[in-house]
């Protein structure tokens, strides 16, 4: 339901855009000032800032894994 509480409580979320042709987007984030999936997942932070401290964690190794899995979609 829409209502102004509502409002107040989501004006300052950016909703994610789905993964899905990530790979075809020249520019990421709701900013578009990631030119890079590496750039735009270090610069998370918020309600994010968890998940970027863990891929912070992950191997090198690891960490390309998961781009290349997002070069994927």
């Amino acid at each position: 339901e829409l209502s102004l509480d509502s409002i107040a409580r989501t004006q300052n979320k950016v909703r994610t855009a789905p993964l899905w042709g990530v790979r075809l987007r020249p520019r990421l984030m709701h900013d578009q000032a990631s030119l890079t999936l590496r750039d735009a997942i270090v610069r998370h932070a918020g309600e994010a800032s968890a998940v970027t401290a863990r891929f912070h964690r992950l191997s090198l190794r690891e960490q390309q894994a998961i781009i290349t899995f997002l070069r994927s979609l």
